[in-house]
């Protein structure tokens, strides 16, 4: 009788601290999860600034923008002969908006796969729960490293 009890008290105490350390162990699965502290915002103002400025260069035919918090995503689009010109275009676009933009990180593109990509993300509204912010910045993100190489 004494040995059940001991087995049983034995067998309710390992079970016990192993939920627990499951509980635990998701609790700190969901703390791993960061949000986003502040809240990520989009300027579309900005964005229509830097379409502006950008469209003043000689060359380009379209220009897509999307500013979200300080990352500043610039798309140009650049036809017939002005390719041959592709890289000063693109230096000339990049100096203009970082004179405008100081505090900007600014990303220039004229790739035509990325320029539709960052359309069709330009196009989206911009969502006003946080959640739905972070999972689109951390699209955004996403989007910047195929940017960058």
């Amino acid at each position: 009788m004494r040995t059940t009890l001991v087995v049983l008290s034995f067998a309710l105490l390992m079970t016990g601290c192993g939920s627990n350390s499951e509980s635990k162990a998701q609790v700190q699965s969901k703390e791993a999860e960061p949000l986003c502290a502040p809240a990520p915002v989009r300027y579309e103002q900005w964005e229509e600034q830097a379409k502006s400025i950008a469209g003043q260069v000689k060359g380009i035919d379209q220009v897509v923008a999307v500013q979200i918090d300080k990352e500043l995503d610039v798309a140009v689009k650049v036809t017939n002969f002005n390719r041959f010109r592709l890289e000063s275009i693109q230096k000339e676009v990049a100096k203009r908006l970082k004179d405008a933009f100081p505090n900007s990180d600014i990303h220039v593109t004229a790739d035509k796969k990325l320029i539709r990509e960052l359309q069709k993300f330009g196009e989206n509204p911009w969502p006003t729960d946080v959640r739905e912010a972070c999972k689109q910045k951390k699209k955004f993100k996403q989007f910047e490293k195929k940017m960058k190489g």
